[in-house]
């Protein structure tokens, strides 16, 4: 599929996604229904074992949705479905957060599964719609407490805090923080590694700490039962086990 409000490529298992629609990244409908096309695509592709999302230009990641395309927020690809999808994938979603990123550019970088941003004094990461006398209405509200807890989720979404880098890492909102120069090289160089594990573990593991942080642990215990099954049938868990013997790195193939 072409796009026009995102970017994709893909080189050594990483795909990246970036938001272009200048000069806010701020997310439409054209935007949700490309990012929900793109996922389903790297959910497919066996060429893609790591995500990363991030935003055009050296301002913002994303602004969040579009105010001006209100009148398409009920129509295409749910925000919330979207963010879903980004939390449950099959595979591990990196946000590199190349500015600011505020309301629903904020609520993209909390389904991701990690979290780096840059260290510039202008890039701010929160949920500022109350702002507006409206809430964060795509996943924010559920994802911050998850993150930081209740008492600073509150703090945040309450009183519309914008952080910035240094604070974001200390309340552990960010994973890590990079100078803005090597932010992609950065996160590139962790999705490196991540791809060089095993994809289907991987899979298993994301998916099993998903249902049980969403459903509760018995839920979570019987996909983790259901994939140990399934992983100890695998291509990849000979190779894992052959790699230990022979005192050699092992090559995953996802198999």
């Amino acid at each position: 599929m072409s796009y026009n409000n995102i970017t994709v490529s893909t080189e050594n298992f990483i795909t990246t996604i970036t938001l272009n629609r200048p000069p806010t990244n701020s997310v439409n409908l054209g935007v949700r229904e490309e990012l929900n096309q793109a996922i389903t695509e790297l959910e497919q592709s066996k060429d893609t074992r790591v995500v990363i999302i991030t935003g055009a230009g050296d301002k913002g990641f994303s602004a969040g949705m579009d105010v001006s395309d209100i009148a398409n927020i009920n129509k295409g690809p749910n925000g919330n479905d979207i963010m879903n999808r980004i939390e449950r994938s099959s595979k591990p979603f990196i946000a590199a957060i190349n500015g600011y990123a505020l309301g629903g550019g904020c609520e993209i970088a909390l389904a991701c599964h990690f979290r780096f941003m840059t260290d510039n004094p202008k890039a701010l990461i929160g949920c500022p719609e109350l702002n507006l006398g409206i809430t964060p209405g795509w996943g924010g509200i559920q994802r911050l407490p998850r993150l930081l807890g209740k008492p600073k989720a509150l703090d945040m979404i309450l009183f519309s805090k914008r952080l910035a880098p240094p604070e974001a890492l200390a309340i552990g909102l960010v994973d890590k923080v990079v100078p803005v120069a090597d932010l992609i090289k950065e996160a590139t160089a962790f999705a490196q590694l991540l791809a060089k594990r095993p994809p289907l573990a991987v899979s298993a593991v994301l998916e099993g700490m998903s249902v049980g942080l969403e459903k509760n642990l018995e839920e979570g215990l019987r996909v983790d039962k259901a994939w140990a099954a399934k992983l100890a049938q695998s291509k990849d868990a000979v190779e894992g086990m052959t790699a230990f013997f022979e005192k050699r790195e092992p090559n995953f193939k996802g198999e």
